[in-house]
């Protein structure tokens, strides 16, 4: 594990191996533990507003959507940067997950999200066991936050995979994470979902885009400490 700090956030970095591990002990626990991913732009956006900077120093693990993100913190470890790249973790973990028959709660903040996280978990070979899954942003009386977090209890789910927007998402587990009867909480961005094809070529390019503006922005923030030495 690495301590590291990026645009004045004091942040983790662990490997796949590290991770791994970290996520057997967090499934014998009896509380809820936090893996968030985490892009350059919901760091850029961090260090503007202190309650997301707060919310995503306080994830027990972050894993990094971008190697920009570790590159920022002078991070030069080939192995680790092909982690990131590869989106190791979420492979590993999805293996892991279905290898001991642990179930999950897929939880969404629309239902077109929600059939995205559905797909996604088509794509692995062996099924997964899916406990519930549920829209906490939608209109109807049933997806107010209590009734979906009561609904997540019924079910005790091992994990709660989640993909919804930020930084709603850090909101919500901030406010409720001692509510939840689960093991563990993964937050996801579409970008590191099991991509494949065009859709994949489409997200790079994207990300491509999105990282020279995070390395411009990380340039001169360390541009200005320097000046204020």
């Amino acid at each position: 594990m690495r301590e590291i700090k990026i645009l004045g956030l004091n942040l983790r970095d662990y490997t796949v191996r590290e991770t791994l591990h970290l996520v057997d002990q967090y499934l014998k626990s009896g509380v809820l533990n936090t893996i968030e991913y985490v892009s350059a732009q919901m760091i850029m956006s961090a260090e503007k507003d202190s309650r997301q900077k707060e919310w995503l120093e306080s994830m027990d693990i972050l894993v990094y959507c971008d190697s920009d993100i570790i590159r920022a913190a002078n991070v030069t470890s080939r192995s680790r940067l092909k982690e990131i790249e590869n989106n190791s973790f979420l492979k590993e973990f999805l293996k892991k997950l279905v290898r001991e028959r642990r179930t999950v709660y897929l939880l969404a903040d629309t239902d077109e999200m929600l059939g995205i996280l559905e797909a996604d978990m088509e794509k692995l070979p062996v099924p997964i066991a899916i406990a519930g899954k549920n829209v906490l942003q939608g209109e109807a009386p049933e997806n107010s936050a209590d009734i979906v977090i009561n609904d997540i209890n019924d079910k005790a789910p091992d994990v709660l995979l989640v993909l919804s927007a930020y930084p709603d998402r850090e909101a919500f587990i901030h406010d409720n994470k001692n509510k939840i009867n689960a093991h563990i909480w993964l937050g996801l961005q579409k970008d590191s979902l099991l991509l494949e094809g065009e859709e994949k070529r489409l997200q790079g390019f994207v990300k491509g885009l999105r990282g020279r503006i995070f390395r411009r922005k990380v340039h001169l923030y360390k541009d200005y400490e320097k000046t204020e030495r």
